[in-house]
């Protein structure tokens, strides 16, 4: 299922870029705000850091795969709980006017860290968690001419992040980049 997924998303990089007009990179990294779903877990606060490759097909749609390091999960007294992903969001971008746009898309996530510190010690729970995650996103956005990014993005998983338990990734993200 992995092997099918990166391929299909190699593919659809490759059919792009050859069909593309404007091709940018950049990096970003800001603040991730996320939760479980249908727990009693808090907001735990985190970092999102990444690239990004924003490909313009004309004045008003883009495509912007990513490659992002995010930390997620979620906070309860004195229980944190981390999942930690590595991500692949492909985003369709629409601009509105100038360099503001909307976007959507989907969110490819494997997992890389999977731990409860519960009263000051780290217990692994990685063989409790889902190593994939695929989530939908939706976000607003602003590009200034020098190159400047700003986004705000909103992710849910449809998949499941513990084996056997209702509880999914909800994600709030604020980021600044800059694209060359």
């Amino acid at each position: 299922m992995k092997r099918f997924v990166l391929a299909s998303v190699m593919l659809f990089l490759a059919t792009a870029f050859s069909f593309s007009q404007e091709i940018a990179f950049g990096v970003k990294a800001g603040l991730s705000l996320s939760n479980l779903t249908n727990s009693s877990l808090n907001v735990r606060p985190g970092l999102v850091i990444g690239g990004f490759a924003n490909i313009r097909f004309n004045d008003y749609v883009a495509l912007q795969p990513e490659l992002q390091y995010a930390m997620q999960g979620g906070k309860y007294d004195d229980l944190t709980t981390k999942l930690d992903y590595i991500q692949i969001p492909v985003m369709v971008k629409g601009y509105m006017w100038k360099g503001l746009n909307i976007e959507a898309g989907p969110q490819f996530g494997f997992r890389t860290v999977g731990k409860e510190k519960i009263n000051g010690k780290n217990y692994s729970i990685k063989d409790a968690t889902n190593v994939f995650d695929f989530a939908i996103g939706v976000g607003l956005g602003y590009e200034t001419e020098m190159g400047l990014t700003a986004g705000f993005r909103y992710l849910i998983s449809a998949t499941d992040a513990f084996d056997g338990a209702d509880a999914k990734n909800s994600v709030f993200q604020l980021t600044l980049g800059w694209k060359f």
